[in-house]
C-alpha cells in the first residue's frame, strides 16, 4: 500500500528546484540577439525574463496552494519563451553552428524539464500539504477533463496581453502598449483567480473525518465524521456513486475513489455540476467518488486507522 509522502524531501520537488535556478547560470544568446533589436528591446525583455525567473524561484522554495497556482503559470510561459530565443537567435543570423546556440538548446531542456516535474501530482501534494493543519492530510484533485480545454484557452489568452505589451514597449510603438495595457490588467483580474481554483480542490482527511473541498463541483465544502464511513475502495468507474470527478462522460483512463457512507448526507453542488449532472443543486447521497491525483496515497490515507470503521 502507498505510503502517504512527508512534505520534507521529493524528488520532483528537488529537481524542479535545481533546474530551475539553473536556468540563470546556463550561458545563452538571449543577451545577444536582444541586442540585434535594439536596446530599449533588450532592456524591455531582459527585465522581464529575470522577473519571472525571480516570481518562479520564491514560489518553487515557498511551499503553499498559492505558489503552486504561480509555478504552473509561471513554467509554461517561461519554457515557452526559451524556445522563442532559440529560434529567434536562428532567425537573426545567417549562418548561426550548432555550438553557438547549443547552451540555448540546453537551457531549453532545463525548463522544459523543470515544467515537467512541476506538474507532476507529488509536486503538486507536496504544495496543497504543506499549508495544512496538525494531522490534517490534504490530497489534491485531478481537473476535470472537460476543464483542461478552458484553461488552456484561458492561459492562452491571459499572456498573450502581457506579452503584446512586451513587444509594443520594445518596439516603442507607445499607443499599442497602452491599448494591449488594459486588458492585461482586467485579465489579471480575473484569470488568475480562477486558476487558483484547480489548486484549491482537495480530498481532506483529518482524525474527526472526511472532507471534500471543491469550489468548483461544491456549492459548501462536503465533511462527513470518520464514524459515518463505511468503505472506501478504488475503481475504474463510480458505479452508483454520485460522480464528484467532474468527469461525466467517457471513460476515465484514472482510478477514482468511492467513499461509501453509513447514512445518507446532504451535499450542496454547484450549479455548474448540477447542470452537469442533470439534477438538483442539493441531494442527499450515502456513497460518492472523487478522483485525486495520487489515488493510492488516498486510499492509504483514508484506511489507516481510525479513518474506517
Amino acid at each position: 500500500m502507498a505510503r502517504f509522502i512527508r512534505p520534507s524531501f521529493s524528488a520532483p520537488l528537488w529537481v524542479a528546484r535545481v533546474a530551475w535556478v539553473a536556468l540563470a547560470l546556463i550561458p545563452n544568446a538571449i543577451a545577444a540577439t536582444l541586442a540585434s533589436h535594439g536596446r530599449t528591446a533588450q532592456l524591455v525583455f531582459t527585465l522581464g525574463a529575470w522577473a519571472l525567473w525571480a516570481l518562479g524561484t520564491l514560489a518553487i522554495f515557498w511551499l503553499s496552494p498559492y505558489s503552486l497556482s504561480a509555478l504552473r503559470m509561471v513554467a509554461p510561459l517561461a519554457a515557452a519563451g526559451l524556445v522563442g530565443f532559440v529560434f529567434a537567435s536562428l532567425s537573426t543570423y545567417t549562418d548561426v553552428a550548432l555550438s553557438d546556440v547549443a547552451w540555448s538548446l540546453v537551457g531549453v531542456a532545463v525548463g522544459v524539464l523543470a515544467l515537467v516535474c512541476i506538474f507532476l501530482p507529488a509536486f503538486g501534494l507536496l504544495h496543497v500539504q504543506a499549508s495544512a493543519y496538525g494531522d490534517e492530510k490534504r490530497l489534491l484533485l485531478r481537473v476535470p477533463a472537460t476543464q483542461i480545454a478552458p484553461i488552456a484557452v484561458s492561459y492562452v489568452v491571459m499572456a498573450a496581453f502581457p506579452v503584446a505589451t512586451l513587444f509594443a514597449v520594445s518596439a516603442e510603438v507607445w499607443w499599442l502598449a497602452a491599448l494591449c495595457l488594459v486588458p492585461t490588467v482586467l485579465i489579471f483580474r480575473v484569470v488568475p483567480k480562477r486558476l487558483h481554483r484547480f489548486s484549491r480542490r482537495w480530498l481532506v482527511v483529518v482524525p474527526a473525518g472526511v472532507v471534500v473541498h471543491d469550489e468548483l463541483l461544491l456549492a459548501e465544502t462536503f465533511m462527513v465524521r470518520t464514524t459515518a464511513v463505511t468503505r472506501v475502495e478504488l475503481s475504474a468507474t463510480s458505479g452508483d456513486a454520485l460522480n464528484l470527478t467532474g468527469d461525466i462522460a467517457g471513460v476515465r483512463r484514472h482510478m477514482v475513489l468511492v467513499v461509501q457512507l453509513r447514512e445518507a448526507e446532504k451535499l450542496a453542488l454547484s450549479p455548474y455540476l448540477a447542470k452537469m449532472l442533470g439534477t438538483l443543486d442539493a441531494l442527499h447521497v450515502q456513497s460518492y467518488a472523487v478522483a485525486p491525483t495520487l489515488a493510492g496515497h488516498a486510499l492509504a490515507a483514508l484506511t489507516k486507522p481510525p479513518a474506517t470503521t
